[in-house]
């Protein structure tokens, strides 16, 4: 469970983008607070290789500091790296989820839901708080997600995913559709290879996706861009906040995972035991741990306790 209940809109207070669909749901169910800007879905497959899972973390992190918000559905894989990305950006990001909040779909990523609303992110799902996961919600989870969007991008996505389905749906309600080239002899994107030869747009770098936004939205040219390092306050967007990069050395988050790992590497085996050593409060600890463990490089012993993966294992989790 992430929230005892949720805010149910309807009627007018629907989000204006869902009345794009030929059947809007009558009723959307919402825990935290709608995020407001230019909004980019970002989808792909549950079992991502190392580098695709990579590239979707840097693309959200990029885009949330251009002051964009990431939308994803809430899955392991393509969809937690572009949530994680936003929150390493400082942005917002928003799942929207084939289940309730009371049974979070997967259960395993309820710690990503909380971080994501304790840091101003929203959690909406077509059903009540108490329906659990069934095989139609995600195909209308997935319409939800791009009438929401006014740009989806496709990471890498199988010949059969749910990721190509957004992509369906973004032809049906005519929103741009980017997709990461994939090598062509990788099982994983060869849905994503007959996309870009049915016409949907390369994304290799987060300008091609911003510059596609300011089009679509009318803005002026380099509204929309990537705060450069060390960028003072007038030349960050309006809607962005202080830029925080992946892996930057001197990043306060690079020395918190430091010093998690340094506990660990010392015996500490639970989240209290970690928050002892490290003196961090638990709900930080929690999301490196999140982290860490997604990126393969934790993971659970026989008993259930933290340890480090070792290096062969962690590269095969990350594949």
């Amino acid at each position: 469970m992430i929230s005892a209940s949720s805010q149910v809109l309807e009627g007018p207070q629907l989000p204006p983008g869902l009345l794009d669909l030929a059947a809007p749901p009558a009723r959307v169910h919402v825990t935290g607070e709608l995020p407001r800007g230019p909004t980019v879905a970002i989808v792909g497959t549950r079992k991502p290789s190392k580098h695709a899972w990579q590239f979707a973390f840097r693309l959200a992190a990029n885009l949330a500091r251009a002051g964009v918000v990431v939308l994803s559905g809430g899955a392991v894989g393509i969809d937690s790296a572009a949530h994680l990305g936003a929150l390493r950006g400082r942005g917002a990001t928003m799942v929207i989820a084939p289940a309730g909040c009371r049974v979070p779909y997967p259960a395993k990523n309820a710690p990503l839901f909380r971080s994501i609303l304790a840091r101003d992110g929203a959690y909406l799902s077509l059903v009540g708080d108490t329906v659990a996961a069934q095989t139609s919600s995600f195909f209308a989870r997935n319409g939800a997600m791009v009438a929401l969007s006014h740009v989806l991008v496709v990471v890498e996505a199988p010949f059969r995913s749910g990721a190509r389905n957004a992509a369906r749906w973004a032809r049906r309600l005519g929103r741009p559709l980017f997709v990461v080239p994939s090598a062509p002899w990788s099982k994983r994107g060869r849905g994503s290879l007959l996309d870009l030869e049915r016409g949907a747009l390369p994304c290799v770098r987060p300008e091609n996706v911003l510059r596609e936004l300011e089009r679509r939205l009318s803005l002026p040219e380099k509204s929309l861009r990537v705060p450069k390092r060390n960028a003072t306050p007038a030349e960050r967007p309006p809607s962005a906040q202080q830029e925080l990069p992946f892996l930057a050395t001197a990043s306060p988050d690079r020395e918190e995972v430091a010093g998690v790992l340094a506990a660990i590497d010392a015996g500490a085996r639970d989240l209290d035991a970690v928050c002892g050593r490290t003196g961090l409060p638990a709900p930080t600890v929690q999301r490196h741990v999140l982290t860490l463990t997604l990126e393969g490089v934790l993971g659970p012993d026989p008993a259930g306790l933290l340890r480090r993966v070792p290096v062969a294992q962690s590269v095969s989790l990350r594949k």
